[in-house]
């Protein structure tokens, strides 16, 4: 009787398999057991053919620096680690060279760094795209938008500082070059109780304590 022999390398055995499509067996406990290993070894990110896990670190990792966006700026989605960036050029080049509308999507538990993902994607396309003092200004805006959305839309919970408890749908629109000429954001599904009422240990939304922490003596 013939049979095949599926061998592992010593590598895959201490960090696990980059792909989960490559894992043999395929179940719930070695699903598990492959992004454990990878974490222990801060390999954070792990394929599923195209779909990206990402696993909060709850510390700083060296893996976003300047010289991390050209290590994976033109390159191959499966030729480097996974890694966020990856996905990102993946879709900006799409966008660029084949002129197809991209769509990513970034979905998990409170906590599991949703907010963070997005930020390292449009930092990501702000580093590759397209330089000049009005593409420069347009990048900007759309970085800097962040930190208002997160006030007015994030607040302290039981399991994160600063969840957020809104929906949030960024659209941003590029010219035939592939530089950045505005975005759209739209808001949708926002805790509006939480105005009103919170949960035992949590917060307003942020932008409450920082109107009163600006705020002059006379105001208070």
């Amino acid at each position: 009787m013939a049979k095949m022999e599926v061998k592992t390398s010593l590598l895959d055995n201490m960090i696990g398999v980059g792909d989960m499509v490559l894992l043999e067996p395929l179940d719930e406990d070695s699903f598990i057991n492959n992004l454990k290993k990878r974490f222990d070894h801060n390999e954070v990110y792990t394929y599923i053919g195209s779909v990206v896990i990402s696993i909060n670190p709850y510390r700083p990792l060296p893996i976003y620096t300047p010289e991390k966006v050209e290590e994976y700026r033109n390159r191959n989605f499966y030729e480097l680690s996974p890694h966020i960036f990856a996905l990102s050029d993946e879709a900006y080049r799409s966008l660029r060279d084949q002129d197809k509308d991209q769509c990513i999507l970034i979905t998990g538990e409170s906590g599991a760094g949703k907010t963070e993902a997005s930020k390292l994607v449009m930092s990501y396309v702000a580093a590759v795209c397209g330089k000049g003092a009005e593409v420069n200004q347009v990048k900007e805006q759309l970085l800097q938008s962040n930190p208002v959305l997160e006030a007015f839309g994030n607040a302290k919970t039981v399991r994160n500082d600063n969840s957020s408890r809104f929906g949030k749908y960024m659209d941003i629109e590029f010219d035939f070059k592939g530089d950045p000429l505005g975005g759209v954001i739209s808001n949708y599904l926002l805790e509006k109780s939480r105005v009103v009422k919170q949960t035992r240990g949590e917060r307003n939304f942020h932008i409450f304590y920082q109107i009163l922490s600006g705020a002059s003596e006379d105001f208070l």
